[in-house]
């Protein structure tokens, strides 16, 4: 190792040992203690950076220069020997590729959205129904209600969209903002199979 590593690696150690005596204390003071800790932890990688660099290469052989061709009229500069190149060890094994992860599935949210719902009313928050109700039962709340209760006496889904469309009248079934879809959604999750 070279001085400069050795330095650092001692500078390391010194703080390091100040960071303990200043946990061994009952209340420590955080700004020396962090203080020390940013101290090491730079000696460190320094440290660790110096010894990377210090890679052992082969000296550069020199020639020699015989005196007859120095004397010559053009001056020769010396030959530049490059050192042999640094052998890698080949890894032993080989690296597989891992093989692929199973396919997640549904997530929660997927799952609980098609959960069968046994109450349609039950389901809807205060704003849903006021949403809803502006929506097909021209702010009724209470006729929101009735619509609930009927949709949930319906066989099966198909009578229940005939009972919404008779009901409801004009609603664009294809805007998301007015909740037209997310309402069927739900109606259709009354008679999803478990």
């Amino acid at each position: 190792m070279s001085d400069t590593t050795t330095s650092h690696l001692q500078a390391a150690r010194t703080a390091l040992d100040r960071c303990q005596d200043l946990l061994g204390d009952e209340s420590p003071e955080w700004a020396e203690l962090y203080a020390a800790l940013h101290s090491a932890q730079r000696a460190i990688a320094i440290a660790e950076y110096a010894s990377e660099l210090a890679v052992t290469r082969p000296p550069v052989e020199e020639v020699e220069v015989e005196a007859e061709v120095a004397l010559a009229a053009e001056p020769v500069a010396p030959a530049h020997v490059e050192p042999p190149p640094l052998e890698v060890e080949a890894a032993e094994e080989t690296i597989e590729d891992p093989a692929p992860l199973p396919a997640a599935g549904a997530s929660l949210a997927e799952r609980l959205s098609e959960q069968r719902l046994e109450s349609l009313k039950n389901s809807l928050s205060i704003n849903n129904r006021v949403r809803f109700a502006s929506l097909l039962t021209d702010g009724d709340v209470p006729a929101l209600l009735t619509l609930c209760d009927a949709l949930e006496a319906s066989d099966n889904f198909e009578a229940a969209q005939i009972l919404i469309l008779e009901t409801a009248g004009d609603v664009d079934w294809g805007d998301e903002e007015n909740g037209g879809g997310e309402f069927l959604s739900l109606v259709r999750r009354l008679f999803a199979t478990a």
